[in-house]
């Protein structure tokens, strides 16, 4: 068995421990919902591009991350067609919703790339922890091994958004605090769904 070797370090709270029973007692659904967990996040990376052409090196970064984004997405495509499992129309993501929710306007720009990129962090590391609890209890081994795979390359993403976040602002740090505790309001207000988030 895979453990869940380290605490995302992000994250203020873990996910309720009955969550891996409900994403397993309905597989095929969290299946479909990871597929659009990882859609979402390449067309958010590239929108970010889109926004902040003027960012070389943040451009760079999120072009690879959407392209690796994309990779996984195929990746569990793939899967939900060995399954005979087709992908249902997105019916959108109320955690992902909630957290953008947190995002400031207002004069700055840089207050709202800055919480974009935190908000992406967060996301990365509520994604990261639960494939890791995924590739700890899936029954087949393909499957925890595939699961283990994106739980590690999502680690890194979190990383690199919150590395860009601090290149936009010194004070991302202090920013992250307080979305990591209404992140963690999102969660425990959430019920438990076969869902990635």
């Amino acid at each position: 068995m895979i453990a869940y070797t380290a605490r995302v370090r992000l994250l203020r709270s873990p996910t309720d421990p009955r969550w891996i029973d409900v994403a397993l007692a309905e597989l095929d659904r969290t299946l479909q919902d990871h597929a659009h967990c990882e859609k979402k996040a390449a067309a958010s990376a590239l929108k970010l591009v889109a926004d902040h052409p003027e960012r070389a090196g943040m451009v760079r970064a999120l072009a690879k991350l959407a392209q690796e984004e994309l990779q996984h997405f195929l990746g569990v495509l793939a899967e939900l067609g060995r399954r005979g499992t087709a992908l249902p129309p997105d019916d959108g993501d109320p955690y992902a919703q909630a957290l953008l929710r947190h995002v400031r306007g207002g004069p700055r720009p840089e207050d709202r790339l800055v919480d974009r990129l935190l908000v992406a962090a967060l996301i990365e590391a509520r994604s990261c922890e639960r494939l890791w609890l995924l590739a700890g209890a899936l029954p087949e081994a393909r499957l925890r091994e595939l699961y283990a795979r994106l739980a590690q390359s999502e680690a890194g993403h979190e990383r690199l958004f919150v590395d860009l976040a601090r290149e936009v602002d010194a004070a991302a740090d202090a920013r992250l605090e307080v979305l990591a505790e209404e992140e963690a309001r999102v969660v425990a207000a959430l019920p438990l769904l076969p869902r990635i988030h």
